[in-house]
């Protein structure tokens, strides 16, 4: 599992808990990011895959959160100007996470259940 990653200018902890321990957990949810803590937390004991989506999930979390003064459609304009909205919200933050974080790069692609 990947220790941290870098999104945008900050660095953002990875760790592993027991979700039998941790109350943000134990409702079913796989992970969860805190933003003010720079910290993403994945649930203990899933599989490879589970946790590959799971980093990457609360990685596009973590972009989002960085993009927040964007201004937004309104509610008249039509579905490609949303669609269009939220492709830019993560384009940008998503190309920097891949190019800054060759190691979490490589572990997301790579399908080997060894830990690296």
């Amino acid at each position: 599992m990947i220790k941290s990653v870098k999104i945008g200018p900050q660095v953002f902890s990875v760790i592993q808990r027991d979700p039998d321990e941790d109350g943000m957990l134990n409702d079913g949810a796989y992970g969860y990011t805190i933003d003010g803590k720079n910290l993403i937390v994945i649930a203990a004991g899933l599989n490879r895959s589970k946790q590959q989506i799971t980093l990457l999930h609360e990685i596009l979390h973590a972009v989002r959160m960085s993009n927040d003064g964007m201004p937004r459609p309104t509610k008249e304009d039509d579905f490609e100007s949303w669609e269009h909205y939220f492709i830019a919200m993560y384009e940008t933050g998503l190309l920097a996470v891949l190019k800054d974080n060759p190691k979490l790069r490589e572990w997301l692609v790579n399908d080997q259940t060894t830990n690296k």
